[in-house]
């Protein structure tokens, strides 16, 4: 159910499914790097799950560089429990999107797989001719602050961009779509998955679906960080303060700030992704050559 909604358009309340806004805002993101087509890059995907929505994040990303002539950007799926089942029929609808079978803890950068690693990391095992960025695809607002301040030590030690997409923050109006989210269910679940049994019965007969996907958007809405409190850990790991470099409101409740801290640029992005309240929260990480 979460990756579906991650992959359709709802009518109305959606100009474009947030997999798409997300590719967008991911590949604006990657021809901001100078070097991106003179080096070779990989988009390293946490906590991949299933896969969730980054296989429709990089047929999107990858056709619009081809538009533009460019090279295409090779994306990995990675967990700590690695779904193989799931990821090798994945993988085999592009070139660009493959796995790390092994499992990738992404607190531990002494014993990451070396896909990983960046060649710019100081860290032994950085063996590879490759630059990295690390992405979280609504799932870094599952861990804890002391885990959470260990994967920003980790990745602002290992890789060369960051990119952590939310779909949810701490808002009221946030709230109220996912409580609202019960009701919907009942709406899409008859057209989303009409050939599922499981999907329907848990429903409409029993409806155990409806009630734990709004329970999970509440309590995730409740541990998303906002764009102040990531970048909070990024100085605790750089070991400095950021300086805000501009802040400003692209559209109704839309907004993008900019901070250097170190030698790294931080963005954060909001844009309106379900009307009226959905706004996904991006935190982007870019380091400076």
């Amino acid at each position: 159910m979460l990756t579906a909604q991650w992959t359709r358009k709802l009518p109305l309340i959606q100009q474009t499914a947030p997999a798409k806004l997300a590719a967008r805002l991911i590949h604006t993101f990657l021809d901001d790097f100078p070097d991106i087509d003179t080096e070779q890059y990989f988009v390293i995907d946490f906590c991949s799950g299933a896969g969730g929505p980054t296989p429709l994040i990089e047929k999107t990303v990858n056709e619009a560089r081809a538009r533009a002539g460019h090279q295409a950007i090779p994306f990995r799926l990675s967990d700590f429990h690695p779904n193989l089942d799931a990821w090798m029929p994945l993988a085999t609808h592009s070139a660009n999107l493959n796995f790390i079978p092994q499992p990738v803890d992404a607190t531990d950068t002494l014993h990451a797989p070396p896909l990983v690693v960046s060649k710019t990391s100081s860290m032994p095992n950085s063996t590879g001719d490759h630059k990295s960025i690390h992405l979280y695809n609504l799932s870094f607002h599952h861990f804890a602050d002391a885990d959470a301040a260990r994967i920003m030590a980790s990745t602002l030690t290992t890789a060369d961009g960051l990119a952590i997409i939310e779909l949810q923050d701490r808002t009221l109006g946030m709230f109220l779509l996912m409580a609202g989210e019960f009701f919907l269910l009942f709406l899409l679940t008859i057209f989303w998955f009409p050939y599922s049994p499981l999907h329907l019965f848990s429903t409409y007969i029993i409806p155990v679906l409806p009630f734990v996907q709004a329970w999970d958007g509440l309590v995730s809405c409740l541990r998303t960080r906002t764009f102040e409190e990531t970048l909070a850990l990024a100085e605790n790991a750089l070991g400095e303060k950021a300086k805000l470099v501009s802040s400003e409101n692209t559209g109704i409740g839309e907004k993008v700030t900019v901070a250097i801290c170190g030698d790294w640029k931080f963005v954060g992005v909001r844009r309106l992704h379900t009307w009226p309240f959905g706004y996904m929260n991006a935190f982007l990480g870019q380091k400076r050559l």
